[in-house]
This record gives C-alpha cells, structure tokens and sequence, in this order.
C-alpha cells in the first residue's frame, strides 16, 4: 500500500486532531471534578461557617446568661452575710419600726436550722400598732437590703380599737 502524502497529511491531521480532542476531554473532564469538588468544599466551608456563626452567637448568650447569674449571686452574697451580723439587723429593724409608729413588746431569737448552704436564723416579734404601719412593716422588711424570709404572721385586733398585735415569725441567714 503506497500512502501519498496528501494522505499521509490527513491521517497526520486526524491524528492530532483525535489526541488533541482526547486531551481536551480529560483536561475538561478533570476541571470540572475539580471545580464540583471545590463546590463541596466551598458549600462545607459556607455551612461551617454559618455554624461558627451560630456557636458564636450562642457562646455570646452563654457568657450575658454567666455575667447575669454572676450578677445575681454578687446581689444574694449581699443579701447574706457570711456572718449573722444580728446588731445591724436589730438596728434596722428598730429603725423601721419607730419610723412606722410599731411598738415592740417582745424580741424571742429562736433555734438556728442548718441548712445546705446557709444557716436560718428564725426571730418571733410580738408588736403593736396601726393596721397600715403594719403593713408597711412587712413591705419594708420583704424590700430591706437583707434577705428576709417571713414566715408566719397571725394578726389580732385590740379590744376594737385601732391598734392591732401581730406575731411575726421570721428568719434571717447567714453563710
């Protein structure tokens, strides 16, 4: 077989041009693999860091929600001392009691009850005076900067008149 060279060109020519296509192919082929593996990476890589986004935003609540409880522990701390500190509270109370017209008839500390993490120190007052400044009394004593938990009230009218006696059971705390 006697091959001229016009054919021998053509054959040249579609030789190159099948290898060239061929080559093209795997060239086209393998970018697109890798552009739909960069796709993955990039939709891993957005959803990752939609997701640090979140945690973000959640450890930012976290650290408000820690700096509240902080907050409210630093305000119950003072509102318990370490110590009974039962003179100042005397004081106060006294306070209070003149400034609301009450008399005071009888001051009975009772047993002190451990508890987890405090002690309650439980007080009995028997005292005297109007309705109203009553009131007030236990307003204030529920309100003072000190926690004070009352317990017990049984409030007695005096012979008609417009004074009354109440019998309060209370407790302070100490750490």
């Amino acid at each position: 077989m006697h091959l001229d060279i016009k054919t021998l060109d053509r054959i040249c020519l579609v030789t190159v041009v099948v290898v060239f296509l061929a080559s093209g192919y795997w060239v086209v082929s393998r970018g697109l693999r890798q552009l739909g593996e960069i796709r993955k990476q990039n939709d891993f890589l957005a959803k990752s860091l939609k997701d640090l986004a979140l945690a973000e935003t959640n450890l930012q609540r976290l650290n408000a929600a820690i700096d509240e409880t902080k907050k409210q522990i630093k305000a119950l701390d003072e509102r318990i001392p370490d110590t009974a500190k039962i003179g100042k509270f005397l004081k106060q109370l006294d306070a209070l009691m003149k400034e609301r017209q009450i008399v005071l008839e009888s001051f009975e500390p009772l047993p002190t009850m451990e508890e987890k993490r405090f002690t309650r120190i439980p007080i009995r007052l028997i005292s005297r005076g109007s309705f109203a400044n009553i009131y007030q009394l236990l307003c204030d004593l529920e309100t003072m900067s000190r926690l004070v938990d009352v317990e017990g009230t049984i409030l007695t009218s005096l012979d008609g008149g417009p004074e009354c006696r109440f019998d309060l059971t209370t407790s302070i705390f100490e750490r």
